[in-house]
């Protein structure tokens, strides 16, 4: 009867310590809203970055999905199907203890953004570009009336 206890202690162990491994403790819900959650770009640390426009209606605009697609985009075009689209997954930083984005556009583009922080409201990056920049994203505000 011993026996019977110890092996079922062990095995009861082993699997509560595979089921921890197994856990994501990223806050997934934050980027992607558990439905689907608009990011917009508004600020670069580099002064001439590319993606980075100072008119508004033209910012670089990140939608994440629950089902782990994206669409990127400018902000005046939001709601319609023009922008890229792609894949993206959520993985730990081989360096550090960050977290990372990994942007799979469909047309076989990969772009890496090391999460710095995030909040409900507030996506900070590093995107990994030549020069790595850092980006501010927001998300859409409700209108004021």
């Amino acid at each position: 009867m011993k026996n019977v206890v110890f092996i079922i202690s062990i095995l009861l162990l082993y699997s509560c310590k595979n089921e921890n491994n197994s856990h994501f403790s990223f806050p997934i819900q934050l980027l992607h809203g558990n439905s689907a959650k608009v990011w917009i770009l508004s600020k670069s640390n580099i002064s001439t970055d590319p993606y980075f426009s100072s008119l508004e209606n033209y910012r670089k605009t990140l939608t994440f999905h629950s089902n782990n697609t994206f669409r990127d985009q400018e902000l005046i075009h939001l709601g319609s199907n023009r922008g890229q689209t792609g894949k993206y997954k959520i993985k730990k930083a081989e360096k550090d203890s960050n977290y990372e984005i990994l942007l799979n556009y469909s047309n076989e583009e990969t772009l890496k953004l090391s999460i710095h922080s995030i909040s409900n409201s507030k996506l900070v990056v590093k995107a990994r570009l030549n020069p790595a920049a850092i980006w501010e994203f927001n998300t859409l505000k409700a209108p004021k009336i």
